[in-house]
């Protein structure tokens, strides 16, 4: 049998009621939001995305050539996601990556000669781009690039007439959240994990 998790915003009056009950948390999540004006303002977003082409490294939206590198790449930073229960991060193989393009998702990575260094996930819903993830290999990390290829990915989708966006995490992984700040999404949401021990 497994343990009940209740996800619940950490403001939310039955938190209290819960750990008065026993429950105790087991995760922290957060959420975001980054809401353009309209024409957006995209000088700040294109400016790291020309930080990173200045280390010669190239910014481009993927195709599914790029499948394997994808898979790769995740399978490599998969152990170093926090995990809460609200923010697991499934096992992909390649199929499963192949999956994003099928599902109409855009891919966007950081390139260094020919080989795939970051990537970031970005879906269109009705209200808003969604980012899925964001990872960078663990050699090319403090360079600026999951900025780079989250802000590319928006760059996109702002061109398409979208302007809000979404994204979130684990509270644990504060350089998510510095990142996501960078680059003008808001926290608007804090979501607690509990169970009973």
């Amino acid at each position: 049998m497994t343990e009940e998790i209740q996800i619940i915003q950490f403001n939310d009056p039955r938190v209290q009621h819960l750990m008065q009950a026993g429950y105790v948390i087991v995760g922290e999540s957060w959420g975001a939001r980054l809401r353009l004006s309209d024409p957006p303002d995209l000088s700040a977003l294109n400016a790291t995305v020309v930080a990173a082409t200045e280390q010669a490294l190239l910014i481009q939206e993927l195709d599914a050539s790029w499948a394997p590198q994808v898979t790769t790449l995740e399978a490599l930073n998969h152990d170093e996601y926090p995990y809460t229960p609200a923010t697991g991060t499934p096992h992909r193989d390649e199929s499963d990556v192949l999956e994003f393009w099928r599902s109409g998702y855009r891919l966007f990575g950081a390139i260094d000669d020919g080989q795939l260094v970051a990537i970031s996930v970005i879906s269109r819903t009705t209200a808003r781009g969604e980012t899925e993830f964001t990872s960078v290999h663990p050699s090319y990390r403090r360079r600026g690039l999951a900025v780079a290829v989250k802000a590319a990915s928006i760059m996109a989708l702002a061109d398409d007439g979208v302007r809000i966006f979404g994204t979130g995490g684990a509270q644990a992984n504060t350089g998510s959240i510095r990142m996501n700040e960078h680059l003008g999404y808001a926290i608007e949401e804090r979501w607690l994990s509990l169970t009973m021990p």
